[in-house]
């Protein structure tokens, strides 16, 4: 056998077959692992090294709806039996709650916390690292499937499948759902849906179709208890057959056969578990419904400006921020031209994909992968609670890489040899980790995760507010009166940023008003005390804090005029807001104190009438 040479080597590395001449393009056989084992070590290890540091990191964020405050997690092994038969946020408000559009059922990933709390209570550090032992399998599994797309050689570091997936596991925007506990959901979702692919080409190129279709229907499954963005794989299987396995329609059309079936069995439990599959009311909390109060071209423009912005952080992964709630991201309408551009982009790429699948399978395939896994995050179907979050971008991430590292190593064969290809992607890479790593800190503990957030998301109510909330637990433990005074300070000019982004947040309100009730603790100034408490229920009625503080001090001789007073502003102003029912609430509290206050009766009496309801209102005049 003659010698290859070098140049042959380099033409084997960027050779793949033609779609006009092979039936299929998808080759299960020619990946042997022996040869490929130090391609495998390294992608298994890779997010170990990246994300080592989160290894000592504890609980944060969304981790005490899922683990810390869940009651069925925290039951261990018993648990589990609730948790899969349970809405997913009734183990922590300890009833059904629709809080979002559809509800939530992913219970996968909250039995395995269970599990774990079983093995070893409490303990955060295991559940980090099961988090990147798992990513790395997503890495070998994507590799997997890819060296059935492309062909394999020698020299595998050069190869598409092994720089896709290096580039993958690398990205930053990955960092919240692997950093933070709670993101295991996005990770096992993919790695299911990633076999459920396997599986899908197994059963229409592999002798064994039956085990096959067995196995795709069973990690498929999996996949959508895991979360909900899995149903998206009901279109891309069958589509990634069609576009590579170019014979044997009969056998892609039992594959879907399978993944339809298994969707209708998966929608019938959520029905059966939840109640409902789409809310029968509407949720109107913009915080877990961000388009209240759009008209439908407002959102279609904002959603629009959403699906650029996935796209410029996939391509350039800076600033990131865990935080995109209102109004981080601006209600758009179709007169900004990033709104038009996004559209025309999109359109015009996806009609592309359709039309050329045949010419460009890969770079066809990759697009219609990134459009379809995120159609189900895009709010364009059902509002799934914010405007957008990176780690939505978990999976559909994956096709801008592919698309990518294809032009790079096939479309620009003209310019750019496999070597030059392999070095940029390697810069790309090395960027992609320094970003990852010193984007991996943030989420240590809610304090740096809020810091880090404020810097970004400026315009989010809910960061500015969340931020609030972690200065003031700080204060709690504050050792001195000055680091209190300050920690104090600062923790109202976060509420009051947030207040003015969205003046009627319950828990900015709740926020201001324990502040204020502090400060009051360390001042003794009840003038100031009861300003900031009308100020609080005048946007926000309904404060609970209000409530629970004043009864300690509105009886007592020294504040009772100024508690009268006080009780009788609100009131009035809640009349003028015509807010009657809250407005009689707080006049009644304060007409307990002194039934025959002139102006509270007055003020009553003005209500009553204002709801038309005259006889009551004589009572008062």
């Amino acid at each position: 056998m003659p010698k290859k040479t070098k140049s042959n080597h380099l033409k084997e590395t960027v050779s793949t077959p033609q779609p006009s001449t092979a039936q299929s393009l998808i080759n299960l056989g020619q990946l042997r692992l022996a040869d490929h084992k130090l391609a495998l070590l390294i992608l298994l290890i890779l997010p170990i090294l990246l994300y080592l540091q989160s290894t000592t990191y504890g609980y944060v964020l969304d981790d005490k709806i899922v683990i810390t405050d869940n009651a069925y997690t925290q039951q261990g092994l018993s648990g589990v039996t609730k948790i899969m038969t349970t809405e997913s946020f009734e183990g922590y408000f300890k009833e059904q709650k629709v809080l979002v559009q559809g509800g939530r059922y992913r219970p996968l990933s909250i039995a395995t916390f269970a599990i774990e709390q079983s093995i070893s209570p409490d303990n955060p550090q295991l559940s980090h690292w099961i988090n990147l032992i798992l990513y790395g399998v997503v890495g070998l599994l994507l590799y997997l499937i890819l060296t059935a797309l492309y062909p394999v050689t020698s020299r595998w570091w050069m190869s598409v499948p092994f720089i896709i997936s290096v580039l993958y596991l690398s990205h930053p925007i990955h960092v919240e759902a692997v950093a933070n506990i709670k993101g295991r959901d996005e990770i096992l979702a993919f790695g299911f849906g990633l076999l459920a692919m396997y599986y899908g080409m197994r059963s229409v190129t592999g002798q064994r179709s039956l085990v096959s279709l067995l196995l795709l229907a069973v990690t498929y499954y999996l996949g959508v208890l895991s979360k909900e963005n899995i149903l998206t794989f009901l279109g891309v299987i069958p589509l990634m057959l069609y576009i590579f396995h170019r014979n044997d329609y009969k056998r892609i059309g039992v594959v879907s056969g399978v993944l339809l079936g298994v969707t209708l069995l998966y929608l019938i439990q959520r029905y059966q578990i939840i109640g409902f599959l789409i809310n029968p009311e509407p949720v109107t909390d913009i915080m877990n419904n961000p388009f209240v109060g759009m008209t439908l071209g407002e959102r279609l423009a904002t959603i629009t400006y959403t699906l650029g912005k996935y796209l410029s952080l996939i391509l350039i992964p800076h600033p990131l921020t865990h935080d995109y709630y209102p109004y981080q991201i601006p209600i758009m309408t179709w007169g900004s031209p990033s709104v038009i551009v996004t559209l025309i982009l999109y359109v015009g790429a996806t009609g592309l994909a359709l039309l050329k699948h045949k010419v460009y399978p890969y770079l066809s395939f990759a697009w219609l992968f990134y459009v379809l896994t995120l159609l189900i995050v895009s709010n364009l179907l059902v509002s799934v609670g914010t405007f957008m979050n990176e780690r939505f971008a978990f999976i559909s991430s994956l096709g801008i890489i592919w698309i990518l590292v294809h032009l790079l190593f096939y479309e620009s064969k003209k310019w750019i040899n496999p070597q030059s290809a392999t070095l940029l992607c390697g810069m790309i890479a090395m960027a992609f980790a320094v970003k990852t790593v010193t984007r991996v800190p943030v989420w240590k503990d809610a304090m740096s995760l809020n810091r880090a957030a404020v810097k970004v998301s400026t315009q989010s109510a809910r960061a500015n507010s969340f931020m609030a909330t972690a200065l003031f637990e700080q204060y709690k433990t504050a050792p001195t009166r000055e680091e209190k005074v300050q920690l104090l300070a600062e923790a109202d000019h976060y509420v009051q940023l947030s207040l003015d982004i969205y003046p009627e947040y319950p828990n900015a309100n709740l926020m201001a008003a324990g502040i204020a009730a502090e400060t009051f603790r360390m001042n003794q100034e009840m003038t100031q005390l009861l300003k900031a408490f009308e100020e609080v229920l005048l946007r926000s009625p309904g404060t609970k804090y209000v409530g629970e503080f004043l009864p300690f001090y509105d009886k007592n001789p020294l504040y009772r005029d100024q508690a009268l007073d006080f009780y009788g502003r609100v009131g009035e102003g809640l009349r003028q807001q015509q807010n009657y029912q809250w407005a009689l609430h707080h006049l009644a509290i304060g007409n307990r104190i002194d039934q025959n206050h002139r102006g509270i009766r007055k003020a009553i009496a003005a209500t009553y009438r204002d709801m038309g309801q005259e006889t009551k209102a004589r009572q008062f005049d």
